[in-house]
């Protein structure tokens, strides 16, 4: 296999729940170190993103899979907060990540994740949502030359923060629909995600970020397992209906593990094919989306987990099974372990 990186993400747990929340409401390190593990030995995955809210949850896991022989790409995600509030956050992150490279050597740093929505200030919207939404608003538009100028101004400042304490390699976990300037960065990063729009240009548009001359990583890609998910790809959880006590399956979806099988091996073979130097599969698991026998109530389907999730006790504990994406994952990376 080409790919220098063959990795997965990994969520130590961000604040985007609509209660505003962790993704990871309860934290137990011994399952974190177990999945780890698992990453390494049973993927054979060589490195992994690692990214969240909570700088301890984000240094505990990095030392953790550094101690474990695997490369880490670190990433803070503060959603919904303002320019100076997420600068300030990537600046502890910087240090503790210059900290960790000190000691170990393989971690570099992504300075964020698709900003133009998830920080506030940029596209207008009181909330990720609100602004998610606007994507797809027409009027909204012809102001994205725009919204793009406010992005590069962050990301400028963004990358100065991050080299003040930090030696290594930096990156930015663009969007789609981001025109980014990479001046300032080391390596081109992308939130790269085929679906049903962009299917037909996706390798000759992803062939174009060579241009800049510089590595190219793919910080995400993936999508759900139900019939539908690799047309809806990063959209997938939309069909969770939260606007009842519990969330639950929104209309008819069925699930369908080869769906989200079959599109990450595709994708890792075009990644492959096409001189991307990493891949990072979106992403292990996803604890807040547990599986369960009912559709109705079988939140993983929707999620991107590479595991299924079975809560066994009311403490945080879970066990999980692996899913068919995982398999694919584990043969594929496997190839040259």
């Amino acid at each position: 296999m080409g790919l220098t990186h063959k990795g997965v993400n990994y969520d130590v747990g961000t604040n985007y729940l609509p209660d505003g929340g962790l993704s990871r409401r309860v934290w137990r390190p011994d399952l974190m170190r177990q999945e780890i593990r698992a990453i390494r030995e049973h993927l054979h995955a060589n490195s992994v993103g690692v990214y969240g809210t909570d700088l301890d949850r984000l240094v505990q896991t990095a030392t953790v899979a550094l101690e474990e022989g695997l490369h880490v790409w670190l990433q803070p995600r503060l959603y919904d907060a303002g320019p100076q509030k997420t600068l300030d956050h990537l600046a502890q992150t910087a240090q503790a990540a210059g900290l960790l490279r000190n000691t170990y050597g393989a971690i570099d740093l992504n300075v964020g994740c698709e900003l133009t929505i998830f920080s506030a200030g940029i596209i207008p919207g009181s909330s990720y949502q609100a602004r998610t939404a606007k994507l797809a608003s027409p009027p909204y538009w012809p102001l994205f030359p725009w919204f793009n100028r406010k992005l590069n101004r962050l990301l400028g400042r963004a990358a100065a923060v991050a080299r003040s304490a930090f030696g290594g390699r930096i990156t930015y976990g663009s969007g789609l629909w981001e025109q980014v300037d990479w001046t300032p960065f080391d390596v081109v990063g992308l939130d790269y995600y085929r679906m049903r729009y962009n299917r037909s240009r996706y390798v000759k548009n992803l062939r174009r970020f060579h241009r800049h001359g510089k590595p190219v990583v793919i910080v995400e890609f993936g999508c759900g397992g139900f019939d539908g998910a690799a047309e809806k790809g990063p959209s997938g959880h939309t069909i969770i209906d939260h606007s009842g006590p519990v969330p639950v399956i929104d209309g008819g979806w069925v699930r369908n593990e080869r769906v989200q099988a079959d599109q990450i091996a595709e994708l890792i073979g075009v990644y492959d094919a096409e001189n991307v130097h990493g891949a990072y599969v979106f992403e292990f698991i996803e604890p807040e989306h547990p599986h369960s026998a009912d559709p109705r109530h079988d939140l993983d389907m929707a999620g991107y987990g590479i595991v299924k999730v079975i809560p066994d006790d009311g403490d945080g504990a879970y066990r999980w099974e692996p899913k068919a994406a995982f398999h694919e994952i584990a043969r594929l990376y496997g190839g040259q372990a």
